[in-house]
């Protein structure tokens, strides 16, 4: 095995296009220390799933993941289907929100494969899902509520570029539609009306939205916020705080660290997962400590 052999899973349509660009990029930082870089290239969704459960990483000195959260989404749900071991994983950000990124301040292809190259890893702890009979896991965050419906519209408006979350978040915020649920959270059992709920492994969400601003993604816990019932005034300053992470002294806000986490609703509703629209209430979540090595330091 050569000393520095790494595998790479790129979604080209990632960022409007921006995959294939950033990878010209690893390529040529890798091509300058002498590392070897094996490439795949999704062709659509779901493929990066098979890939990181097929591919052959055991002689592979990392994994490095060209794409957003959606990208890494995939990746992360391939690699706890595989029988097995995996190297560490490097997170390039290549996507619209790239919120997992953000969190460990990687804000840049070249830092991010420097990160790679260094080789210095930290412990990333994984949420695991379980709806149903379906089992899934979050790097980032899974959220209910208006939560969904900020995504749901933020996918119809993917010409606007990364404007749309923060756009969509506003539009929903504004126009609220609030839900009741009994949520278990640790050992407290709550239903209540609220606006939304969302279990978070990091810091951010969205584009830059600092909704978990005490969130440690390994330290074994998972940050839940639930935003109650909160009056129109308090609602616009909920939405001017929440991107510097200053919003949990507000009265609607409720913030809790645990280990699990469930919700139980009257109807099936979506989730949305690390930005994807899947699962179903009612559902389970429960931390994974340090299920995953991530090139971070």
């Amino acid at each position: 095995m050569s000393k520095r052999d790494y595998t790479l899973i790129v979604n080209p349509r990632s960022g409007n296009g921006k995959g294939l660009r950033v990878l010209k990029r690893v390529r040529h930082a890798f091509d300058t220390v002498g590392a070897k870089g094996n490439v795949n290239i999704t062709q659509g969704p779901g493929d990066a799933v098979k890939l990181a459960r097929e591919l052959p990483l055991s002689e592979s000195d990392g994994l490095g993941i060209i794409g957003g959260d959606g990208t890494l989404h995939e990746v992360v749900n391939g690699l706890m289907q595989r029988s097995s071991p995996f190297p560490p994983i490097g997170v390039i950000p290549a996507g619209t929100g790239n919120s997992v990124h953000q969190h460990f301040n990687i804000f840049d292809p070249g830092e991010a494969t420097q990160r790679i190259l260094q080789g210095k890893t930290a412990a990333l702890d994984l949420a695991k899902i379980t709806a149903g009979l379906e089992t899934s896991y979050a790097a980032n965050v899974i959220g209910w509520g208006v939560f969904v419906d900020i995504n749901q519209t933020a996918e119809r408006w993917r010409i606007l570029g990364s404007a749309r979350y923060t756009l969509a978040a506003l539009k929903h915020i504004v126009t609220h539609k609030k839900r009741l649920a009994k949520f278990l959270i640790g050992d407290r059992v709550i239903t209540e009306e609220i606006l939304l709920a969302a279990v978070c492994n990091t810091q951010f969400t969205g584009k830059g939205m600092r909704l978990a601003p005490q969130a440690d993604a390994h330290d074994g816990k998972l940050d839940v916020v639930l935003v109650k019932q909160p009056g129109r005034r308090e609602i616009l300053e909920l939405f001017r705080r929440v991107f510097a992470g200053s919003h949990l002294s507000l009265p609607s806000v409720e913030y809790h660290q645990v280990e699990s986490f469930s919700l139980h609703h009257e109807e099936d509703d979506t989730l949305t997962i690390d930005g994807e629209l899947k699962g179903q209430t009612p559902f389970q979540v429960d931390v994974i400590p340090g299920a995953i090595q991530i090139f971070a330091k």
